[in-house]
């Protein structure tokens, strides 16, 4: 089996090198396709990414931004593994979780892995961001019948014929809520894994701000009310609750000790 890794970037030259780094290094169990889709970096990004090289790489360099949505269909659509996921380019994410995020998809207890942020609590993470990604996680899972702990992750690992059989349209960071969505409606079973996460602000380069909320909703509207999804096989299994995971590592560590 192989594992696509699509990595968006746009302007993330303080730490693509490093991301790279640890995605080649980090022990997935089976081989890994490294797909890097550049929005027109100009800060140094690409002359970073062309010197890269390996059968494991492939590098795409778009010529205009077009957002993180279109970056990723282009990835998805160079994909050549049985399992894919998103991995952004901020290193607000470890790709050491990956091993947790692969078992319940490889031992088919789910079609679909989520990364959660937050389900042990904000963390570093400031007020006005954990609130307003709550909002839109209790608000999807009112909406979609389901409990969503993080629509907003950026982690999202599933198999790949899943994520192509998802009618994506969203060109921005509303992405990642009309993913979420989608795999609701079709009935996609999610496992909901807790993530370690480092949040970084806007002097960072954080992209996403206040603006992103207005388009996070209306995808969330959108997919519930107008677009049509086509069921999946698995038929309407809802997701696993994040607390019933994060319950079950606490009560192994427990008993080990």
């Amino acid at each position: 089996m192989t594992l696509s890794i699509i990595i968006p970037v746009r302007n993330e030259r303080a730490t693509i090198m490093q991301v790279i780094q640890r995605l080649r290094s980090v022990n997935v169990g089976m081989a890994k396709q490294l797909i890097v889709v550049d929005g027109a970096s100009d800060d140094g990004t690409r002359l970073l990414l062309q010197q890269l090289g390996g059968d494991d790489l492939t590098v795409i360099l778009e010529d205009a931004p077009r957002g993180k949505g279109i970056a990723v269909r282009t990835g998805l659509a160079e994909a050549r593994g049985e399992i894919v996921v998103i991995q952004d380019a901020d290193l607000e994410l470890d790709p050491g979780e990956f091993p947790r995020l692969l078992e319940p998809i490889v031992t088919g207890q789910a079609d679909v892995a989520y990364g959660v942020r937050f389900a042990r609590g904000r963390g570093e993470t400031p007020w006005a961001s954990y609130l307003g990604n709550r909002a839109f996680s209790l608000l999807t899972s009112a909406l979609y019948f389901s409990p969503v702990n993080d629509v907003l992750t950026a982690y999202k690992m599933m198999r790949t014929e899943v994520a192509r059989g998802l009618p994506l349209t969203c060109r921005g960071f509303d992405l990642d809520a009309e993913i979420t969505c989608q795999l609701l409606r079709a009935g996609h079973r999610i496992a909901q894994v807790p993530v370690s996460y480092q949040p970084r602000g806007r002097d960072e380069g954080k992209k996403l701000g206040f603006s992103a909320g207005w388009s996070v909703l209306k995808a969330i509207m959108r997919v519930r009310f107008v677009q049509r999804i086509p069921i999946s096989p698995s038929q309407a299994q809802t997701p696993e609750p994040v607390e019933d995971l994060a319950a079950r590592e606490d009560a192994a560590g427990r008993s080990a000790s």
